[in-house]
């Protein structure tokens, strides 16, 4: 039985007694679920209590109705009757017992030394590797799912605090960890995630689901009858009722050949590949073809193994060039060639050729699209639908803005004189052995800037330790490799080697923005210092880049380039040591070769694809209809792979009503209980239905309870048709309305519950009668 309040210092063992006086006027019990379990209570000084005031220090011990608490904050002052007062406010001590329930792991010692091994070994050879299939698909997130009790066991086995821990009803498994935090904080960020709610019962933390927590009392609250207040409080913010909706991260790797991922499938797969695609063709069987074809080769002698690296090191697929060139070339004088798109040609026909594959890695990486036409015939209405599907660094977003024919072969027009340049293209390169070729993370090594090549550098650009070159660096030692924009000139910024763009556009001081692309065997290429804004940077994190692919634009004085196997982020630690953490880009470009025997151009390469399993549109009609569409951004749970598990979270997280407190002040009534369930009764409104009580605030002392609080949050569709109800109902019903205040989205308000009868049309009262009862009943 509630009848007394004690406090007892942490030095002594006497207890005292709090005053019957002071507990009246002051005392309060706040109640939160899941978050406050405090009391509160104001002292007075007297002679009598001096004792009782004097042990109220903070981490004293408070007993109130059963349960011990510990003071956590004291004020001072001077009451307006000159008493010096003491406001004491406690938390339950099992919160501070939580608070030293930790699972930190322990840092190495020289005792316990963290230890890692490398090895290595052959990786050509073996049997497994030929067995490998040609496509493997793997879940990339999935985790572990954990059940309540397991990631409370972390905590609470072998505790040296005496607590212990009960779970009532069913919870949810769930991905959640728990290393390097107490107790305390976990619950406060994860047991929501358990649908579970927390109550502190002496040295036991009892742990419920709704369900559970619930208990049925008989009570009703009686809108206009039992309370005096009513206070609506709404935040519209950040409600989100239309957003997108991702979950179950898969990788896709394909296994093949050297280079990088062409297609001959259909004419929509080989517009979708790479300009700088490879297609597997007989290099040799393409060159000496070629050379008996083309008219340009012939007459300005061209060799076509040179033309081939001079086409490859600028970025292009010469399977490709070679093939498209052969399809426009009109005439037998080499006129009209490298691809028939310029009237003059330079007088070098490498240096042209450059110059060609320059002016298509700019229409292949355009920002807009416009379908090529020619006298006449074309439909530019297509341009978006092709803008949309041949994204950029394709093959198809060069042909269907610069030849006619092509975009009249993929419209169904007659090309006429031209033919089908897409479809001839297409056999040429399989005439050569060509063939849809899965690709390669990985592929051989080029340089970012390819029309220079290799280049000249000073010594200061250069890898390694040379304290000599008067940059000034720490230890002397640099690691990567400087292109500067003068002794390099050129803005577009190749990348050196294939891979999966694992970091883009993130941002370091002294580093600027920077992209990381990591090969198939961890090797990570990154290029940094060249990007003064993240729009300078074409590729974007999960892409697949192929060699000599364009991936951003160079905009400041030089580019930093360097090579890593290490956590890209880890060997940031250790850019000034020349530890072996950093190895040297000039030396693995020109020999193709990384440390350690891996040139990065085997016969057998894996393509990754990173996408979404599940997907769909999340949109709540109800809330759209009742507050208009809020747009949100996209949800991304990469650990779920199942659909209905992914909506349950959805449903469960997006914010798509207002969060809405009902707050019922000044009740006339005593008892009150986290977990109980109240009958709310509108009756003009016909609302009846049960819900849940949240929050208390009041003080068991003073039976008037002019000043308690309870609170019920909107958790579910009941508890939505009640607070909108009661809205209505504060808004429309009564009109005369002795104080209302409103401020921000909070409305309270006190009720004349007499005072409105005669206005109310429904009501069978006569204004006359009604003025009677409300003239007896304010009497």
């Amino acid at each position: 039985m509630i009848n007394c309040v004690l406090v007892q210092s942490r030095d002594s063992d006497n207890v005292y007694r709090v005053s019957r006086a002071d507990l009246y006027d002051s005392f309060e019990v706040n109640y939160q679920l899941n978050s406050n379990y405090e009391v509160s209570v104001t002292l007075t000084y007297t002679k009598e209590f001096k004792d009782v005031f004097n042990a109220a220090k903070p981490k004293a011990w408070l007993w109130f109705n059963s349960q011990w608490y510990v003071i956590q904050q004291t004020e001072s002052s001077i009451n307006n009757q000159g008493y010096l007062t003491l406001k004491v406010t406690a938390n339950h001590s099992l919160l501070d017992k939580l608070k030293n329930l930790r699972t930190d792991t322990p840092e190495p010692t020289e005792d316990n030394p963290q230890t890692s091994q490398s090895g290595s070994g052959s990786s050509s050879s073996s049997s497994d590797d030929q067995n490998k299939p040609d496509i493997v698909v793997k879940k990339t997130d999935e985790k572990q799912y954990y059940s309540l009790d397991d990631r409370l066991h972390k905590f609470f086995d072998n505790n040296d605090q005496g607590i212990s821990y009960e779970l009532h009803g069913n919870f949810p498994s769930v991905a959640v960890d728990v290393a390097n935090t107490s107790a305390f904080e976990w619950l406060g960020s994860h047991l929501k995630d358990f649908n579970a709610y927390y109550v502190p019962d002496g040295n036991v933390l009892k742990i419920y689901d709704l369900p559970s927590l619930q208990h049925q009392t008989g009570r009703q609250f009686r809108y206009m009858n039992n309370m005096d207040t009513a206070e609506l409080k709404t935040e519209d913010n950040n409600i989100v009722n239309d957003c997108m909706v991702y979950g179950g991260k898969m990788e896709k790797d394909f296994s093949g050949g050297s280079g990088g991922g062409g297609s001959l499938d259909s004419k929509e797969a080989f517009l979708k590949s790479s300009i700088n695609a490879d297609f597997g063709v007989n290099k040799q069987q393409m060159i000496s073809n070629f050379t008996a074809r083309s008219t340009r080769a012939r007459a300005w002698g061209v060799d076509a193994n040179k033309l081939y690296d001079t086409v490859k090191g600028a970025g292009v697929s010469p399977e490709w060039f070679f093939a498209y060139e052969l399809q426009e070339q009109l005439d037998t004088y080499g006129r009209d060639s490298w691809l028939n798109h310029f009237g003059s040609h330079l007088a070098d026909p490498y240096q042209d050729a450059i110059h060609v594959c320059n002016w298509i890695k700019q229409i292949a990486n355009s920002n807009s699209f416009t379908a090529a036409t020619e006298s006449g015939k074309g439909n530019q209405s297509l341009a978006a639908q092709w803008n949309a599907t041949y994204g950029k660094g394709t093959i198809g977003r060069v042909y269907l803005q610069g030849t006619a024919a092509a975009a009249w072969e993929m419209e169904g027009i007659a090309g006429g004189y031209y033919g089908q340049p897409i479809a001839g293209c297409m056999n040429v390169i399989r005439s050569w052995g060509g063939h849809t070729n899965s690709g390669s993370t990985g592929g051989g090594w080029g340089w970012p800037f390819p029309s220079v090549g290799e280049g000249n550098f000073a010594l200061g650009q250069t890898f390694g330790t040379h304290p000599q070159d008067g940059v000034g660096r720490t230890n002397g030692f640099h690691d990567g490799l400087d292109f500067g924009s003068v002794d390099h000139p050129g803005s577009e910024v190749h990348a050196v080697h294939g891979g999966t763009v694992t970091i883009s556009r993130d941002f370091v001081a002294g580093v600027g923005y920077y992209v990381v692309i990591q090969d198939s065997t961890g090797l990570n290429v990154e290029y940094q210092e060249a990007f003064g804004s993240p729009s300078d940077i074409y590729v974007n994190r999960g892409d697949t880049v192929q060699l000599g692919q364009v991936i951003g634009r160079r905009t400041t004085s030089h580019l930093h380039l360097g090579i890593t196997r290490h956590s890209f982020r880890e060997a940031f630690a250790h850019a000034f040591s020349d530890d072996g953490t950093w190895l040297d880009p000039r030396s693995i470009i020109k020999n193709g070769i990384v440390p350690g025997g891996d040139s990065g151009t085997g016969t057998t390469s894996t393509t990754s694809q990173t996408y979404y399993a599940l997907s769909f549109h999340y949109e709540d009609q109800d809330s759209i209809h009742r507050y208009g569409r809020h747009r949100g951004k996209n949800i991304v749970m990469d650990s779920i792979y199942d659909m209905n598990a992914l909506k349950q979270y959805v449903d469960a997280t997006v914010q798509h009503l207002p969060p809405t407190t009902l707050t019922v002040k000044d009740i006339f009534e005593i008892g009150f209980a986290i977990g109980d369930v109240w009958r709310v009764i509108v009756p003009e409104m016909t609302i009846n239905y049960d819900v849940t009580l949240m929050g208390i605030k009041y003080n068991p002392f003073n039976q008037k309870n002019k000043d308690a609080d309870l609170s019920f949050n909107n958790t579910g569709l009941v508890m939505r048709n009640v607070i909108n109800s009661i809205f209505t109902d504060i808004h429309q019903i009564n009109t005369n309305v002795n104080q209302l205040d409103t401020f921000a989205t909070i409305g309270g308000r006190q009720e004349n519950h007499f005072s409105n009868v005669g206005n109310q049309s429904e009501h069978k009262l006569s204004k006359k009668q009604s003025e009677a009862i409300s003239k007896f009943v304010n009497s």
